[in-house]
């Protein structure tokens, strides 16, 4: 006995071979392109991913923090080591949250957290370091950061819930 499948209607036939249409956004000046699927409004699929900026001296703990991020689902959507550095890429990136460690090269991480506060998309700002007693709770809402996370306790932090705004 032979199955016949039921022919799908033309219009749904053709829709089913074409790609998907894509939106082209520069994450940095020239290094890359990536072009993120949309739905067939034109909207990005993946727009409600929220975009980190991951501040902090150590490009190994940098490394760990933009795959600790990836996996809870955040994007890191650049990497700066020093203060200045960062308030540059920040007002390039303007990213939706950063992860600023406290001691920095340049200045003071708590400083750092003020300053990305107060800009005016008003990016939430985590504070981290190594030292889990670096910084108290009074020092950490007057920076306008979110909360501090030591470093060591970052694999089970609630991530998305602090940086992504839910």
């Amino acid at each position: 006995m032979r199955v016949r499948r039921k022919p799908q209607p033309r219009s749904r036939r053709r829709e089913v071979g074409k790609a998907l249409p894509s939106a082209d956004f520069r994450l940095s000046s020239g290094d890359f392109r990536l072009s993120l699927p949309t739905s067939w409004t034109g909207r990005p699929i993946i727009a409600d991913v929220t975009s980190v900026l991951v501040v902090d001296d150590d490009p190994v703990f940098r490394e760990l923090a933009r795959r600790l991020l990836a996996a809870s689902g955040l994007a890191v959507v650049g990497e700066s080591d020093c203060v200045a550095a960062a308030l540059a890429d920040a007002d390039r990136l303007r990213p939706a949250a950063c992860l600023v460690d406290v001691e920095l090269p340049d200045g003071d991480g708590v400083g750092l957290a003020r300053e990305l506060a107060a800009l005016p998309w008003h990016p939430r700002v985590l504070l981290t370091s190594i030292n889990a007693e670096i910084i108290g709770s009074e020092e950490v809402r007057r920076s306008g950061a979110r909360g501090f996370i030591a470093k060591a306790d970052l694999p089970s932090a609630p991530l998305v819930k602090l940086l992504g705004g839910e």
